[in-house]
């Protein structure tokens, strides 16, 4: 994610336009005084098989010549969270540079990949070199076309607990008997505080208080970091869990892929779901953000330990167009 992971969206650089696909300025590169040249890219919605759901993406699929701060400025004028740029290997061993890590991006930029032909129909695997190294990623594939993507993951780690579940209720806005049991941060890559609540209802209800949330880190000797709740409780649908990412404000993540894989480690470490299903964790999250997403987690476990964590899903292209700059 361009302004969560490797850039920050306070970067500004100079102004950009967008331009539909068949518009002048789109058909090809423009060399009048200024030297306008023309990005293409992808728009896609991730972890969903419906168009306007699920997370919003962009993939500038040649974005050559582009420094770090314009990247920073064109994922600022998307007004999207994330943005991706696949660029030449810089790595033995990997198949496409991306400027990014998460989630919902890394498996966004596969299907984006697929729809323009560079990722040729039937491949198997490739491998993408992100921030955090080489990112192998596993592709399914229906009548030639690209239907879902497994992302691996670090192994996790563990690290340290709150066991106090009536700071933690506070902290999230809810009551003490909402909060199932102790929050762990786990990192499979970046590092998330895994919260598990006792229903759907509470996990709608939070609403996370920052200075009670910072004093209940403080007091566990943990840093900051993004809190991931989730509640086994079952629903209409067939989801394993129904999850949110709690923000401070603004407009809330539909689909966090890079905290899927630590709170379905969580599940399985903690005996959430039985043994024979911790390969076929699905989260729920973004309904109430309206944007609703699914998040496929496998997990492969040798005895107690887990040897294996991927995270999958769908994407579908909304549309395509281009940038001038």
């Amino acid at each position: 994610m361009i302004t969560r992971r490797e850039f920050s969206f306070g970067a500004i650089a100079g102004m950009v336009r967008l331009q539909p696909v068949g518009s002048p300025e789109a058909r090809g590169v423009r060399l009048q005084p200024d030297r306008e040249r023309r990005y293409r890219y992808i728009h896609l919605d991730v972890f969903t098989d419906k168009k306007m759901a699920g997370n919003q993406l962009l993939v500038y699929v040649d974005p050559a010549g582009l420094d770090t701060q314009t990247m920073q400025a064109l994922t600022k004028e998307s007004n999207y969270s994330e943005n991706t740029f696949v660029l030449p290997p810089e790595q033995s061993g990997t198949d496409y540079r991306v400027r990014i890590f998460a989630g919902h991006p890394t498996i966004g930029t596969a299907f984006a990949l697929a729809h323009t032909g560079t990722i040729k129909s039937g491949t198997m695997r490739v491998v993408f070199g992100l921030g955090v190294g080489p990112t192998p990623l596993d592709l399914e594939w229906s009548n030639g076309k690209l239907t879902f993507v497994w992302m691996t993951q670090l192994n996790p780690t563990f690290g340290k607990s709150v066991s106090d579940t009536a700071a933690l209720g506070a902290a999230l806005g809810v009551g003490p008997t909402d909060v199932a049991r102790a929050g762990q941060e786990v990192n499979c890559g970046s590092n998330f505080f895994i919260v598990p609540l006792t229903s759907r209802k509470a996990i709608d209800a939070a609403v996370l208080d920052r200075a009670k949330i910072d004093a209940v880190f403080a007091a566990a000797g943990m840093q900051r970091r993004g809190i991931y709740i989730f509640s086994t409780e079952r629903g209409a649908d067939d989801s394993t869990a129904y999850s949110r990412l709690l923000g401070t404000g603004g407009i809330e993540d539909p689909a966090t892929g890079s905290a899927a894989g630590p709170a379905g480690c969580f599940i399985a470490k903690q005996g959430l779901v039985p043994a024979d299903r911790v390969g076929a964790i699905v989260f729920q999250q973004g309904v109430l953000a309206g944007r609703p997403s699914r998040l496929h987690v496998k997990i492969a476990m040798t005895g107690g330990d887990i040897t294996k964590v991927q995270v999958g899903g769908a994407s579908v292209v909304v549309g395509e167009g281009a940038v001038s700059i």
